[in-house]
């Protein structure tokens, strides 16, 4: 089952441990994410060496999470949006001036503000090191505003700035330049009126505005105005705005998610940060150097996060200069690019997400988010001579693949996720010396064999330097991603250096690659000039794979390369293990190549196979010794069985207090929360716990709500009540009515003394319901002659987890019921089936006075439902 170490992002619904201080994520952090690239080269083809983690954050309005992210070198800092529900981020207005970026959530029930991010510009870095800029988020009320960005002792005038024709009362951001230096100046604008105010010198200038509410487009305007020697008053006109998108001649696909922005001259944009399905309206304009960019990703219609989208079209389009009175931009499918990604899994086939983002010469976009299958295939069509830099991933993993371009035609299909994942690239790898400060940076934990970097957000390393024998320093539970600084001995020694990277092996979509090992004999003296130590890495392929990274019908063949950067590498040793480690067994190498390969029998009963490879830089005389853990799996590795060990026991299990959880007129955005509680026990006393939420087949389940970490508080010596909190936004994680019905539960726990755990894959179960409503009852003709003929109407519906509101429920039997006057008790009369809209109907004779009323009957996908009755006389 899931045992994550770490407040990693590994499934749709939010959980958060009881008595913590705050939630725990859930989700693939990018794939929840709006990931701004400023620049054109956001993604290089050689990659410079690994970004942290964003070094600053805080909470939007609607309780997301923005992050800033370092840049490198001149390029500024971007940002992504976290959403707090783990599945999509919603609709983001935002404006990107210089240093300063603003984001506004859009679209939300309730009224939100603008937040500020000052993005300070990078200091250098020292090459070989990792960056450490500071960083400055600021409330929007605490960021400066009013005044003019020119000379103080220029005169100013009063501008206003109002929205015609519109029918939202919503906050919105607005922008003004003059439009012959494209100087920026600031407006303040009101937080829930389509108004702002500026004080501007004589100029002429252009103006633009990005807003949007709930259930409601997103509009970008624009108004150009002068200014002379008196106050002015500019109306951004709702009705003069034109829908813009994408459109292609696939009517079976439609608007996954959408960014359009409009860029200026000097480089600054205004735009959304994706917009979902929700229409987009603009102003045409004419302004020399700006530009209009549309960036559309649309999917097979009726897809949901839980259930991807097979296909894929990711659509880039821009109006130069001008924006046209139609700014709807036409495709064929026959006109654009066509390919094949196969997304490999090492697990339960799951739900996984592709960001993509075109590289104009216009400036930055936004990375867009979609769910695509994991372990299956998606078909892409995208826009042909355009480059788009790429994230994929699921869970806590993500995987930057390389920028593409693709023509016009089919092109090369290509394959992220494929086994083995461990740390590889040469001088991806830093480890520096500068006096006697030894500095550590490998972020990229679980790059895939086909050389696409990748990290675990959830991963620990740990490095343990001997001299001699004698152990000089450790460090212990950092994350993988950050770099680490040790202190070495001064003067020329020579040294051992092992790296061990954890990862939670028992997570239902990740069982491979649990623990990474890198061990290096090397020399080093004091420098006083930072130099870098070159330590080579070995990287593996592997053969015969399946779409989980399991071996199939033909032998696997492995194939080991040592990387020594400018050195001289050879492969000394290579090595597999089918028992986790105990005992390996030697593949033949000879010569002295960089490169081994050898064949690896597998048999059928075989969970998993590790690998172990060494080898040295010849030029050197470093030496390395790689180990990949589970590399890949085996045939019976698929079928990921409990796992269970020692006397630890679960009990217990309940889901929403044994009640069924009725999802009812949730609006999108908004959350039912629910807990999740069992006992466990053992005899060294609980070290921690976690739980899963599903439906259908385990090892491939239809849908995975929540996947993370519980809290458990001990009660006696040896046993814990663990519990968690799970927040679910149905229109936004599920999105599927047919999802109502049963769902299980897995749960596991830890023991204290480390051995001992539990895993049951099926723990319990709960039921998911859509409440239904029936219609008043109408019966008719009223009064009725006795004997003549009654004909009594109703509708059925069900809360609607695909759109708002409620939608009709048909094929459901629904019953008749007559209550006689001067009686208490209902009697069933008949049933019918509801049709295709919900509707029930039935005629019969009339013989006496009472109420006539239709109840439907609960079923494990929706609540019981009775009408208002009817009162009919009969004379």
């Amino acid at each position: 089952m899931t045992h994550t170490r770490s407040t990693g992002h590994t499934g749709r619904g939010r959980q958060m441990a009881r008595g913590a201080a705050a939630g725990t994520l859930t989700g693939a952090l990018v794939v929840a994410a709006g990931w701004l690239c400023p620049e054109a080269s956001a993604a290089p083809a050689t990659p410079a060496p690994e970004v942290p983690p964003a070094v600053t954050a805080t909470t939007l309005a609607d309780g997301d999470r923005l992050e800033v992210l370092p840049g490198e070198g001149a390029t500024q800092p971007g940002f992504r949006i976290v959403s707090q529900d783990g599945g999509p981020a919603g609709r983001y207005a935002y404006a990107l001036s210089g240093d300063e970026l603003t984001v506004l959530p859009t679209g939300r029930t309730g009224r939100t503000t603008p937040t500020r991010a000052d993005l300070e510009p990078r200091s250098e870095q020292t090459a070989g090191r990792p960056p450490g800029p500071s960083r400055r988020l600021a409330d929007l009320s605490s960021a400066p505003r009013g005044g003019t960005a020119g000379s103080a002792a220029t005169a100013t005038y009063p501008v206003t700035f109002s929205v015609a024709n519109s029918l939202q009362d919503t906050s919105s951001i607005m922008r003004v330049w003059d439009s012959t230096t494209w100087q920026p100046y600031d407006v303040e604008t009101d937080q829930f009126a389509l108004r702002g105010t500026a004080s501007l010198p004589p100029g002429n200038y252009f103006a633009l505005t990005v807003y949007g509410s709930y259930n409601q487009p997103d509009y970008l305007l624009a108004k150009s105005f002068k200014v002379t020697s008196a106050a002015v008053k500019v109306v951004f006109d709702q009705a003069g705005a034109k829908e813009t998108g994408i459109r292609t001649d696939d009517a079976s696909v439609t608007r996954t998610t959408a960014a359009v922005s409009a860029s200026l001259p000097n480089g600054q944009s205004i735009g959304y940060a994706g917009g979902g399905r929700s229409k987009v309206f603009v102003t045409p304009f004419i302004a020399s150097g700006s530009a209009l960019h549309i960036h559309e990703v649309q999917g097979r219609k009726g897809a949901t996060p839980q259930r991807p989208s097979p296909v894929r079209y990711d659509l880039s389009h821009t109006f130069e200069r001008t924006v046209p009175a139609d700014p709807v931009a036409q495709v064929r499918q026959a006109d654009l690019a066509e390919t094949e990604l196969t997304v490999r899994g090492g697990g339960q086939y799951r739900s996984g997400f592709l960001q993509t983002v075109p590289n104009t010469p216009y400036g930055g976009g936004v990375y867009l988010s979609a769910p695509v299958p994991v372990a299956g295939f998606l078909t892409e069509y995208v826009t042909p001579g355009r480059t788009f830099s790429r994230i994929a991933g699921y869970g806590t993993h993500t995987f930057e693949l390389p920028d593409r371009t693709l023509q016009k035609g089919v092109n090369r299909g290509e394959t992220v996720g494929r086994a083995p994942y461990a740390p590889t690239g040469g001088k991806k790898y830093v480890a520096s010396r500068l006096r006697d400060d030894l500095t550590l940076y490998g972020p990229f934990s679980v790059s895939d064999s086909d050389g696409a970097y990748g990290r675990d957000a959830g991963a620990t390393q740990s490095y343990r330097l001997s001299a001699n024998g004698e152990t000089v320093t450790e460090v212990a539970g950092k994350p993988a991603q950050s770099p680490v600084a040790l202190k070495l001995p001064p003067g020329q020694g020579t040294y051992e250096l092992v790296r061990t990277v954890t990862r939670d092996g028992e997570t239902p979509f990740s069982r491979l690659s649990d623990k990474l090992i890198s061990e290096w004999s090397f020399t080093s003296g004091t420098t006083t000039t930072r130099t870098d130590l070159g330590l080579p890495d070995i990287g593996f392929r592997v053969s015969g794979l399946g779409l989980r990274n399991e071996t199939g019908p033909t032998p696997s063949r492995v194939v080991a390369t040592v990387n020594a950067p400018d050195g001289t590498p050879r492969l000394r040793g290579l090595e597999f293990s089918v028992d986790g480690g105990t005992t390996w067994t030697p593949i033949p190498v000879a010569g002295s190549s960089a490169t081994a390969e050898g064949e690896v029998p597998v048999t059928q009963n075989t969970r998993y196979v590790s690998l172990r490879a060494t080898g040295s830089d010849e030029r050197t005389g470093t030496t390395v010794r790689q180990t990949v853990s589970r590399a890949f799996a085996g045939p019976a590795g698929v079928a990921l069985p409990p796992r269970t060990a020692g006397a630890t026991a679960v009990s217990g299990v309940t889901v929403n207090e044994n009640k069924p959880l009725v999802l009812d007129g949730h609006a999108h955005g908004s959350s039912a929360m629910f807990p999740v509680q069992f006992t466990a026990t053992d005899p060294s006393g609980i070290a921690g716990g976690s739980f899963l939420l599903y439906q259908g087949a385990y090892n491939k389940p239809d849908a995975v709500l929540a996947d993370g970490m519980a809290h458990c508080r001990p009660v006696d010596a040896t046993t814990s009540t663990c519990s968690g909190q799970v927040s679910l936004a149905p229109h936004t994680e599920l999105g599927d009515n047919a999802l109502a019905g049963v769902w299980k539960v897995a749960v596991a726990a830890h023991a204290n003394d480390g051995q001992g755990v539990a895993d049951q894959q099926e723990a319990g179960a709960f039921r998911m319901m859509r409440k239904a409503v029936l219609a008043a009852a109408d019966a008719t003709p009223e009064p009725v002659t006795a004997g003549g003929d009654l004909t009594v109407t109703s509708r059925l519906t069900a809360s609607d987890w695909t759109d708002e509101g409620y939608a009709a429920f048909a094929g459901q039997p629904v019953t008749l019921q007559f209550r006689q006057t001067g009686t208490t008790a209902w009697s069933d009369v008949r049933t019918v089936t509801s049709g295709a809209d919900g509707s029930v109907t039935t005629t019969l004779r009339a013989w006496k006075n009472g109420d006539w009323r239709w109840t439907f009957a609960a079923t494990p996908a929706a609540t019981a439902a009775s009408s208002a009755a009817d009162y009919v006389e009969v004379k």
